[in-house]
C-alpha cells in the first residue's frame, strides 16, 4: 500500500519549487494560481527569498504549502493511486486538497489565517522551539514541568521537538545537554503545538467554522492521535486540536505501517520526513517528489 506525506515548517529552503516551475507547465500554472489567490507572488518568495525571510511564520507556511501543492499537482499526472494521506503539522493541512476536503483556494486562505494567527500568538508571548536528540519523548515529558517547556512533536524514537518561552532558552538548553541530549534550535517563529498557541486556536476555530468541509476521499492519519479519518467534522476538530497538542509523527508512521503501507511519497520541499522515517522504521520505502529528476524516477 502507498501513502503521501507532506512536510511541515522547517522544510523550507531558498529556491524551492523553481526546478519544477521551469520544467513543468502544470507547476507554472499552479504557482500562478496560488499567487492569484494570495494577491502576491509567493512563487517569487519561494525562488528568491533568503533563509532569514523564510523564517517568518506566515511566509514560511505559505511557501511550503505552495511548493507542496505544486509538487503534488505534477505528481498527480503520474496517475499513481494512494491509500492514505498524512503530514507533519502544516503538512496535515496540505492533505486536505488531495483528499478533496477543501479546494485549493479555500485551503490557501485557511493556511494564511492559521499562519497569521500563530505569528501573532508568538509576538504576544515570545516563544521558540528546539529539536532534542538522544532523549525519548517519555523522558522529556517527565522533565517538561521541572524545566518549563512543552513537548511539541514526537518525531521519531530519538528526536523530539519542545516549545518554551524565549527567556528560558539558554537554561533549558544547558539542562538538557547535561542529560546527554543534543539540542538544536529550529528555524521557526514560535513555540508551536503548545499552550503558547491558545489565542491562535481561538482565531482558527472561527476560520474553520466559516468553511464548508467535505468528507475525505482518501483517509487522513491525524497528528493528534494517529487515528485514520474521513469524517469531515472529525478532521476539522483534529486540525483545531493540533495547534495546541503534541504532534505524534512517530505514531502516525507506525499507524500507517500497521495498515500495510510500505511505500511513502514525501511530496514537497526537502527530505526532512525521509530522515525521520529512517529512525522510525528503516524498512519503509520513501520516494521524494520535489525536483524534476524525482518525477522521472517514479
Amino acid at each position: 500500500m502507498k501513502a503521501i506525506i507532506f512536510p511541515g515548517q522547517g522544510a523550507q529552503y531558498p529556491g524551492m519549487g523553481k526546478d519544477l516551475y521551469d520544467a513543468f507547465p502544470k507547476a507554472r500554472e499552479t504557482f500562478d494560481s496560488i499567487d492569484g489567490i494570495l494577491g502576491f507572488k509567493i512563487s517569487q518568495t519561494c525562488f528568491e527569498a533568503s533563509s532569514e525571510v523564510l523564517k517568518k511564520t506566515e511566509t514560511q507556511q505559505l511557501a511550503i504549502l505552495a511548493t507542496s501543492l505544486v509538487s503534488y499537482e505534477v505528481f498527480k499526472e503520474k496517475n499513481i493511486a494512494v491509500d492514505f494521506l498524512s503530514g507533519l503539522s502544516l503538512g496535515e493541512y496540505t492533505c486536505l486538497y488531495p483528499a478533496g476536503v477543501l479546494d485549493m483556494q479555500t485551503l490557501v486562505r485557511v493556511v494564511k489565517e492559521r499562519a497569521r494567527a500563530m505569528e501573532e500568538a508568538s509576538r504576544s508571548e515570545p516563544s521558540s522551539m528546539y529539536a532534542v536528540i538522544g532523549l525519548t519523548g517519555q523522558v522529556l515529558s517527565l522533565k517538561a514541568k521541572e524545566l518549563s517547556f512543552f513537548v511539541a512533536n514526537i518525531n521519531s524514537p530519538v528526536q523530539t521537538a519542545i516549545s518554551f518561552k524565549k527567556e528560558n532558552a539558554q537554561r533549558i538548553k544547558e539542562a538538557l545537554e547535561s542529560l546527554g541530549a543534543r539540542v538544536i534550535p529550529l528555524e521557526v517563529g514560535g513555540g508551536f503545538h503548545s499552550p503558547f498557541m491558545d489565542s491562535a486556536r481561538k482565531h482558527l476555530k472561527k476560520v474553520l467554522d466559516s468553511v464548508a468541509f467535505n468528507d475525505a476521499r482518501i483517509p487522513i492519519v491525524s497528528n493528534v492521535n494517529a487515528g485514520c479519518f474521513q469524517d469531515k467534522d472529525q478532521i476539522k476538530q483534529n486540525l483545531l486540536d493540533q495547534l495546541t497538542s503534541t504532534v505524534l509523527w512517530n505514531d502516525c508512521v507506525g499507524a500507517l505501517a500497521q495498515r500495510g503501507v510500505d511505500t511513502f511519497f514525501e511530496i514537497g520541499p526537502s527530505k526532512v520526513l525521509r530522515g525521520l522515517m529512517r529512525k522510525i522504521n528503516p524498512e519503509l520505502k520513501v520516494i521524494n517528489i520535489e525536483k524534476k529528476e524525482n518525477l522521472a524516477e517514479v
